[in-house]
């Protein structure tokens, strides 16, 4: 799929772009019929709620050992603009899935930008990574949809700190303070990034933005998918495979079915 250049320029000016209805309601279902199985393993790639340890956070690497997340990253739906907009060879740095159940089960996450770990631990070079968000459920201002602040990755790499929630438990979540959001906020408003299942947003990696806990009684999930150019590859390996991908082989685009395909194993 290419994308325009109005969509390039829209991307460039504030910092994503979303495309509605970009996959099918049967590859959706395909992606939701995984989500059990992922989440019920128990190793440490899947982060659990620390008030409830029954409810995972976010599970890390989905696309390493669930076929439908596997095919997912190669289809050239999700790559090909991926390319055009980041202007280079891409791999995936990092996937996760965060599927927020309701009923308050599914916590929020403090205002940050996604770049700073990448850079200060894993050793990512430059702020050329886009993390493609796929809505596996719809997104709604009632669900506690991404909020995010437009134009805010011009401000490059902001001063923010490692969150007490985030200590410990197998991911970095550095937040921006209360002062620097509201200047951000007051320069560039807060939009709510809403679409139905199926709908995906280009996000790049300097985007302030955040959520609230989930508080409706209906889940909404989101699989993050974290591109980086090949030229801008990390040079730690401090972190896991599942938080940190030392593979930076370009890659190459499959079958634009391979997704539906699954419908008829």
């Amino acid at each position: 799929m290419k994308i325009t250049d109005e969509q390039v320029e829209e991307f460039d000016e504030r910092g994503y772009i979303l495309i509605r209805d970009l996959l099918s309601q049967t590859e959706i279902e395909i992606i939701q019929s995984a989500i059990p199985e992922i989440l019920a393993r128990s190793g440490p790639e899947i982060v659990r709620e620390s008030d409830n340890p029954d409810t995972a956070r976010l599970a890390f690497g989905p696309h390493y050992y669930s076929e439908p997340f596997a095919r997912l990253v190669q289809l050239p739906r999700i790559i090909e603009p991926v390319r055009t907009l980041l202007r280079d060879e891409v791999y995936i740095h990092q996937s996760r899935l965060n599927p927020k159940p309701g009923f308050g089960t599914g916590g929020g996450w403090e205002w940050h930008q996604d770049f700073p770990p990448w850079h200060t631990i894993d050793g990512m070079p430059e702020p050329r990574c886009i993390m493609v968000s796929v809505f596996i459920d719809d997104c709604t201002p009632v669900t506690s949809p991404l909020l995010a602040i437009p134009g805010s990755q011009k401000h490059g790499l902001l001063d923010s700190k490692l969150h007490e929630d985030a200590k410990g438990r197998g991911y970095a979540l550095h937040h921006i303070g209360q002062e620097e959001l509201s200047k951000l906020a007051d320069e560039g408003g807060i939009e709510p990034i809403i679409g139905n299942a199926g709908s995906v947003a280009f996000v790049h990696c300097n985007v302030v933005h955040g959520s609230a806990n989930n508080v409706s009684p209906w889940r909404r999930a989101i699989a993050y998918l974290n591109f980086n150019a090949t030229s801008n590859g990390c040079t730690s390996d401090e972190r896991p495979w599942y938080q940190n991908n030392r593979d930076f082989t370009p890659l190459k685009s499959i079958s634009d079915n391979a997704l539906l395909d699954l419908a008829n194993v």
